[in-house]
């Protein structure tokens, strides 16, 4: 099963020196290369996304941590999406046989970071997210996936730009241990996703 990587999409709703940090952000003086070379964020996008405003232009590959990981990675790569008031995070195992594209964009009915994931697995989530002192917290509903049909989550930005997550799911009515992931800025191309 791979729900778990909702959560680690949900928490890393996670720049280079040639674009400067955000207040209070956590980006390294520079990442050189790893980083795509993109316009700063605007006033808007940081008062909207704050330190996420700082992980558009990288590419982030990732795993899970803890006993019993599994081994396998996955890559994201964070872009500006329609006209620069969304952020669009595309992700795909490296070995292309799954990925997804979630859409983080503030509502203005709730003045809050929403989100919208959708898989090549046939199922999606949509969420909500509120940063923290150095992360945020994320709550979600799952629908297609079988018996788990909500997860939450925490994430920390690291000084380094990676950024841990721990998760937990709702299945069949209780909250159940999820998975711990943790993602660091990349070189890595996004691996194109095979046909199902």
């Amino acid at each position: 099963m791979r729900i778990f990587f909702v959560a680690a999409v949900a928490a890393l709703l996670s720049s280079c020196s040639d674009r400067g940090p955000a207040p209070n952000s956590h980006a390294p003086k520079a990442l050189g290369h790893i980083a795509e070379r993109i316009a700063p964020p605007t006033e808007q996008q940081i008062e909207d996304f704050g330190e996420l405003a700082n992980y558009v232009g990288l590419t982030m590959t990732g795993a899970p941590t803890g006993e019993g990981a599994e081994t396998f990675n996955d890559v994201q790569k964070w872009e500006w999406a329609l006209g620069g008031s969304a952020i669009l995070i595309r992700h795909a195992f490296k070995d292309g046989s799954y990925g997804g594209n979630t859409y983080v964009y503030k509502d203005p009915k709730t003045n809050s970071l929403t989100y919208v994931y959708v898989t090549n697995s046939g199922f999606h989530t949509v969420g909500e997210m509120r940063t923290t002192e150095g992360g945020w917290v994320a709550e979600e509903d799952v629908s297609g996936q079988g018996d788990v049909t909500r997860i939450r989550s925490t994430a920390k930005l690291n000084d380094d730009m990676s950024t841990s997550m721990t998760s937990e799911y709702l299945k069949a009515g209780e909250w159940v241990p999820g998975h711990a992931f943790e993602y660091k800025p990349t070189n890595d191309l996004l691996p194109a996703l095979k046909p199902k």
